[in-house]
């Protein structure tokens, strides 16, 4: 309120307006911080959020409103994010819904969900007949600054209703009466094109201040965010003139406020400046800060931090401690601290009581409700209530998901058939359900199953013709996950395994959990990885559990070094709090691999075998029952969980209980549950012929391990250290080399075949090097008019080609017409290779003129080097000043080298 107050008064006080202009150049403004005194106001603990069964189990929780809109939010987004267009009609219904319950939310927020909606799903068309933007204008008294601004967009872009541009002016400029600092924002950059805004008639300084104003807002934990903000425009330079002063002090008030990577940037500023303007002092002081707000400081920082000469060795040691995070393989690049893992508390034993369960139950009595619900449905009933205690309900919610169409509910609903699998009525269905979602939703898993149900799920397995048609559609398919090894995973070589690595990539981008750990492992283990990537990859693991366990893993399982196998057991832990119960039993492998014999880790193995195990995970049990073989009888672990396999047991609980069963009729009811949960792979039909063995029925013992017999390559692979991929690929042909796709491409007439082949030949390190080949693809592409390709790599060219070169055509001509075009790639190479071959300083005074011709255009690269000629004087007299404004430039333009090479001009002219 006090901005929109004290702009309005400027505004009506202000005489003049400004008329329309040309584009103008950044604001050159101070806005600076507030003076406050240091406090550690980001770090502050956020409020408790309401606690609800998705985070912690156990206690009686009651299923508030508060919780409902926030299922409700949470429900719109994600159904709006799969498939806007079909779930249409259910997302519309939750959004009235929450409507009914949020009274904040009805009304204007409802209206544009709807708009979004149809935005979404494509709908454009019904958007404009359904009126809702007009609608919406209408109300336009109502609405807040934000909510104006999004309608200005509508109207500006004429999504939903005709362009109106003069309108879509005029809610801008009432959302920046408001205050709104990406309206003032949104007008500043209209002001800086020449575009003024009819009724805006403040001057573009005083809006911009403005802007600021209300993007630092109230001293709240974001303030360190927002401040980072505003330092990121004065190093961006396209509103105000770039300032790295002025960058610096709001960094520096985001780390008086509590913020550590704004600390650190305060330190990395001083790292980077010339010795003699160093702020040591201040550099220490705000080092210590980012220590003490939790800032690992890594061998990559701490190395930096040595070798300025700004602090010893020891005194870093004693600042950040005696054991500072190590990891050498992560030095470069790292995925992990892009991860943004949260916290969830499950309780000792499952809860049947579950709020979330009470609001599926709630939407799924909606009519618009679509199958997916009712999966979600049968899915949850099944974690709280067990798997096989509540089976009849389960299969009531999976009958219902098949009826509305989901296809995850008739692969859900088959398994359970399977279970009654002598019942030749119900192991029909079972199979025509597979057989539907194959045929009708293009389900490829399915193949999968129906190739289990056929090679060992039905009484008459194998059913090898049916086995065989379904594997080799399954596996034609891209869905078939990739089976090897971490090492050979981040080992696999484009040029000998481009098909695993389409597969993997194929995989990632669908979201296959499996898939994206793959990806981001030989992403995160790939030194030149870019940060983007990284941003993206880390932001997809945080989307799934099962990828992030899987990454664990595989970080785990490559960690060679003591301090990589801390920093993988350290991560293994912080998935696990992300995920809950579902890591325990992985992290509890993975603390017996790494310090088992200490007596406070084994009682965290029990804890956490214990959790899982009251869950119904076998494996939990059975490894619980080995590790306290000395001090329990396996029949009293048995005893203890007895119920629970009852109840909730999967495929080895089952199995693990097979010994101490004694009704034939019970291990009959248990082996045909673990069937229609089995996998069908070696290690799964040997456990059921062992149970049978066990119980001395021969017959069925035998059954079980002929199927074994008859698994694609038989059971010996199971005994090598190779994957049925690996063994594919035998004699199957070598992948082509760069080489010969570099002729191929010229053979089938790609414009720039040339490039590959230049690089080959001309690279002395290469077998294929070879001048005058090299010489050739060169002319090769100036005859193909690949002008600025071929005036680099003539320049970057070894001697021996050039002088190939020059025999054969006359290139100082060629150059020069080049350039003469107003070509800048073709002015920057020409002022290069004026500036390499300089034999009198006229080539380096005509070397700075096509420079700064190429700088002039645009061209970064010619930027800097102008830069450096200037502030060194090659051929002009030495002007540290425009060095330093084009170095500015080529740093806004995102040039790496501009920084550093402005420190240095700056040194060499004090």
């Amino acid at each position: 309120m006090m901005l929109r107050a004290t702009l309005a008064a400027v505004l009506a006080l202000t005489a003049t307006t400004l008329p329309a202009q040309e584009r103008v150049a950044p604001l050159t403004m101070s806005f600076l911080p507030p003076e406050l005194s240091q406090r550690n106001l980001c770090n502050a603990p956020d409020e408790p959020e309401k606690v609800d069964d998705l985070t912690v189990e156990g206690g009686d929780l009651e299923l508030t409103d508060d919780h409902r809109i926030r299922y409700l939010r949470q429900d719109i987004r994600n159904y709006q994010r799969d498939d806007a267009d079909r779930y249409f009609d259910f997302v519309d219904a939750l959004i009235t819904r929450l409507a009914q319950i949020d009274g904040g939310f009805a009304g204007i927020d409802e209206a544009l969900a709807r708009i979004e909606l149809h935005l979404h799903a494509g709908r454009l068309s019904a958007l404009e007949n359904s009126g809702l933007v007009p609608e919406l204008a209408q109300r336009r008294g109502q609405m807040s600054n934000a909510q104006l601004l999004q309608l200005s967009w509508y109207y500006r872009d004429g999504v939903g209703v005709a362009q109106d541009p003069h309108f879509a002016e005029q809610l801008l400029r009432d959302a920046a009466y408001g205050g709104h600092a990406s309206a003032l924002l949104e007008i500043a950059r209209l002001q800086m094109q020449g575009r003024m805004i009819q009724g805006w008639d403040a001057p573009l300084d005083l809006t911009v201040t403005m802007a600021f104003g209300g993007i630092l807002g109230d001293m709240t934990p974001g303030v360190c965010n927002r401040a980072e903000r505003i330092a990121r425009e004065y190093i961006d330079g396209e509103i105000v003139a770039p300032n790295p002063d002025v960058a610096l002090a709001w960094r520096r008030f985001a780390a008086d406020m509590g913020g550590a990577e704004a600390a650190w940037r305060v330190v990395e500023h001083h790292l980077s400046a010339p010795a003699e303007v160093r702020d040591q002092a201040e550099m220490r002081q705000y080092l210590r800060r980012a220590v003490d707000l939790g800032l690992g400081i890594e061998s990559k920082r701490r190395d930096r931090l040595i070798s300025s000469n700004a602090i010893s060795a020891e005194d870093l040691e004693e600042m950040i401690g005696p054991n500072p995070p190590d990891d050498g393989r992560r030095a470069g690049r790292s995925l992990v601290p892009y991860l943004e893992l949260a916290v969830n508390i499950d309780g000792v034993e499952a809860d049947e009581d579950s709020m979330y369960l009470e609001y599926l139950t709630e939407i799924s009595r909606m009519p618009e409700a679509p199958g997916q619900v009712f999966t979600r449905l049968g899915k949850e009933t099944s974690t709280r209530k067990g798997r096989w205690a509540a089976e009849r309900e389960i299969m009531e919610f999976y009958e219902e998901a098949v009826r509305r169409g989901d296809g995850e509910g008739a692969q859900l609903l088959a398994e359970r058939l399977i279970r009654y699998r002598d019942d030749t009525q119900r192991l029909n269905r079972a199979e025509n359900l597979l057989l539907d979602t194959v045929d009708r939703l293009g389900m490829a898993s399915s193949m999968d199953r129906l190739d289990a149900l056929y090679r060992c799920q039905v009484p008459q397995a194998p059913r090898l013709e049916e086995a065989t048609l379904w594997s080799a559609n399954y596996h034609g398919s891209t869905w078939a996950p990739m089976s090897m090894s971490a090492t050979d995973l981040i080992g696999l070589d484009p040029y000998k395994d481009p098909e695993a690595i389409a597969k993997i990539q194929s995989q990632a981008i669908e979201g296959r959990s499996q898939g994206v750990a793959n990806f981001a492992e030989r992403l995160h283990s790939n030194g030149l990885a870019s940060e983007p990537a990284m941003r993206l990859w880390a932001d997809k693991l945080d989307r799934s559990d099962s990828a992030l366990e899987d990454f664990a893993k595989l970080e785990f399982e490559l960690a060679t070094s003591p301090a990589e196998r801390n920093l993988s057991v350290e991560l293994f832990r912080r998935v696990y709090l992300n995920n809950g119960i579902n890591t325990a039993l992985d992290l509890a492998i993975a603390l017996i691999e790494d310090h088992a014999r200490d007596p406070e880790t084994a009682d965290e193995l029990v804890d956490l075998l214990t959790r899982a195990g009251n869950r119904g995970e076998g494996a939990a049990i059975r490894l619980l029952s080995r590790l306290q073989a000395d001090e329990r009888d396996a029949r009293e672990i048995y005893d203890q969980y007895a119920q629970i396999i009852e109840d909730r047991g999967d495929f080895l609980a089952l199995m693990y209980a097979v010994p101490f069963l004694q009704d034939r009729s019970k291990l009959e009811d248990y082996v045909d549950r673990a069937v229609s949960l089995m996998n069908c792979t070696t290690k799964d039909t040997l456990e059921i012929a062992d149970a049978y063995a066990i119980w001395q029925d021969a017959a069925q013992s035998y059954h079980w391990t002929r199927i074994g017999l008859y698994f694609e390559g038989g059971r010996s692979l199971s005994r090598l250290r190779l994957s049925n991929e690996q063994m594919a690929l035998y004699r199957k042909g070598r992948v082509a080399t760069a080489e010969e796709l570099a002729v191929r491409a010229q053979e089938a007439g790609d414009p720039r075949a040339h490039r590959p082949l230049f690089v080959m030949a001309a690279d002395p390190d290469r077998t294929s090097y070879d001048p005058q080949a090299a010489a050739s693809y060169l002319e090769a592409g100036l005859d193909a008019g690949d002008r600025a390709w071929a005036l680099a790599s003539y320049r970057r060219a070894g001697p021996s080609i050039r002088e190939i070169v020059d025999e054969r055509r006359d290139m100082a001509s060629f150059w020069r017409a080049a350039a003469e075009t107003g070509d800048a790639a073709a002015r920057y190479e020409m002022g290069m290779l004026l500036r390499d071959r300089a034999e009198r300083a006229s080539d380096l005074s005509q070397s700075v003129r096509w420079l700064s011709q190429a700088a002039e255009a645009g061209h970064d690269d010619a930027m800097v080097e102008l830069g450096f000629a200037l502030g060194m004087g090659l051929g002009v007299p030495r002007d540290a000043e425009s060095a330093l404004m084009w170095l500015e430039r080529a740093d806004v333009a995102g040039h790496p080298r501009a920084p550093e090479l402005a420190d240095l001009i700056r040194a060499a002219t004090r």
